[in-house]
């Protein structure tokens, strides 16, 4: 179902094949030097008892006029970014995404340390909206990429927008609806963390409810002040978490930015333009959590396994990567991509342990062996494709093996637990060039499925900066996120596999 509504969501942005080709043209003449690019301050209250504000700076791009009284196919909205499609009879369908950080503050808080770190997590999902009365409506709901709680949030907002000669005032109402397992997960006191000062507790869904003010000021031809003021209320379910201090949470954002066609015009061709080969040689520098949770069978009892934690494999290595890209023509590409991972350790064990079919008593010395390796092959089209920009969608499919060993000295033969399938995946890819040396590029990879021996999702993220050295070589540096959360059904691994490889990359690549 997840696929499903994600797929969805990807073929909102697709037309109907009798309007493609206009639709196609009003994306592709589309140009980005109608926005402006700025700087954003912004913070907001934690909830999360003895945690103050969280305040946060960050680069923004922005339009000078709010994406209620536009019908821009880029949408950037409230801390969302996505696109969309405004219909003639004032619909408004899209996908979206946006980054989470409110786990943040448990880590901050000296009163918490007791509980595990709550983590930031990337969301998307469908938008829907309508625009044809004066209060405008707007649906929007999300499911984190990467695997943190495999919970969901959906927003209903209600907003006035009025345009005066040199800016905005946009007044808003949202609810706010929160999973059992987001708001269990960011509010919630699991069994295994409770004590006496924070008993187990499970808030269950709840729903939030928030007023704000959006207000733009135009200084100048190329000056733009924009702020941002709202409070939430809490959910009484949330309210009553013992480890939540608030009842409510105030968040504010002042930003300033400046439009003076920064990026390069449309009709300008970079060195690449008559180059259909790129190859990506890299190093990713990864942190490393893996997490085996085994089911329970007549035999042998449920266990939830760290292999970093518990079982000492290492969790910081460096990963070759390669990449490599071919064009077909002008707007369709190939894409092929693949990394693998190895990694060993011994350690004694500080708990008796189940894996496989054989029990492990506490104190026994282990060996441990791992091993990880991701193949993905894609086809990609550029819905855009100019001097300026290059945004396209991307369908293929990911191989996925994870395989780990424990074994002991008197032990003829190593437990194995495996994962090995071939699962269908979708994504988004652009890139921005800044004059001949520079380019900045993003991907994103993700499937959601159940069928067969499989159920779970994953997500792929990576961000490139890169610099020209002449026509047909190049370095750049970037980020990796890949996570992986899948309940396997084989006999290989009976039990749910969480893995997540994070961290800053660097790499070389040639063109030709």
């Amino acid at each position: 179902m997840r696929f499903a509504g994600l797929l969805w969501g990807l073929l909102l942005l697709a037309p109907p094949p009798a309007n493609a080709g206009p639709l196609l043209d009003y994306m592709r003449n589309y140009d980005l030097n109608d926005y402006a690019l700025g700087w954003s301050v912004g913070t907001a209250q934690a909830p999360y008892l003895g945690t103050g504000n969280v305040t946060s700076a960050y680069p923004i791009l922005t339009s000078f006029r709010h994406s209620s009284m536009t019908d821009d196919w880029l949408l950037v909205q409230d801390g969302n970014l996505g696109f969309r499609f405004v219909t003639d009879n004032d619909w408004e369908l899209g996908l979206i995404g946006r980054y989470q950080p409110l786990g943040l503050g448990v880590a901050k808080s000296e009163d918490l340390l007791s509980l595990d770190e709550r983590q930031w997590a990337v969301e998307s999902g469908p938008l829907i909206g309508w625009r044809g009365l004066p209060v405008q409506v707007q649906f929007r709901s999300y499911w984190e990429m990467p695997n943190r709680h495999g919970g969901t949030t959906s927003e209903l907002e209600f907003r006035y927008p009025w345009e005066y000669r040199r800016g905005y005032v946009v007044p808003n109402v949202k609810m706010t609806y929160l999973s059992n397992d987001y708001s269990n997960y960011y509010f919630g006191v699991s069994p295994e963390e409770a004590t006496a000062t924070y008993p187990e507790y499970q808030p269950g869904s709840a729903l939030n409810t928030s007023i704000g003010i959006s207000l733009g000021y135009e200084f100048s031809q190329h000056w733009l002040l924009q702020t941002r003021i709202g409070v939430e209320f809490l959910d009484s379910a949330v309210e009553e978490s013992p480890m939540v201090g608030r009842s409510h949470l105030w968040l504010g954002s002042v930003s300033l930015a400046y439009n003076a066609d920064v990026f390069e015009p449309r009709d300008y061709f970079g060195a690449d333009k008559d180059q259909n080969v790129e190859i990506r040689l890299g190093a990713f520098f990864s942190g490393i959590n893996t997490r085996l949770l085994l089911d329970a069978t007549d035999a042998q009892p449920n266990d939830d396994i760290d292999l970093e934690d518990f079982l000492g494999v290492a969790d910081n290595e460096t990963v070759a990567q390669f990449d490599a890209t071919y064009r077909i023509a002008f707007y369709h590409r190939l894409e092929l991509g693949y990394f693998e991972l190895l990694r060993t350790s011994s350690t004694t064990l500080q708990r008796g342990m189940w894996f496989g079919d054989q029990f492990y008593p506490e104190g026994t010395n282990v060996g441990v062996s791992s091993e990880s390796q991701r193949l993905r092959l894609a086809y990609g089209y550029s819905l855009m494709r100019d001097g300026q920009k290059e945004l396209g969608l991307a369908a293929g499919l990911t191989y996925t093996k994870f395989e780990a060993e424990v074994q002991v000295d008197n032990q003829q033969q190593p437990e194995r637990v495996r994962v090995e399938a071939l699962l269908p995946t979708i994504g988004v890819f652009g890139s921005v060039p800044f004059g001949d040396k520079w380019r900045l590029g993003a991907d994103i990879d993700l499937f959601a499925l159940d069928f067969d021996r499989y159920e779970g999702y994953m997500a792929y993220l990576t961000l490139d900066l890169e610099r020209r050295f002449n026509e047909h070589f190049g370095a750049g540096l970037g980020y990796n996120f890949y996570g992986m959360r899948l309940k396997s059904k084989n006999r290989d691994l009976d039990g749910t596999l969480r893995t997540r490889y994070q961290g800053p990359k660097v790499y070389l690549n040639v063109r030709f």
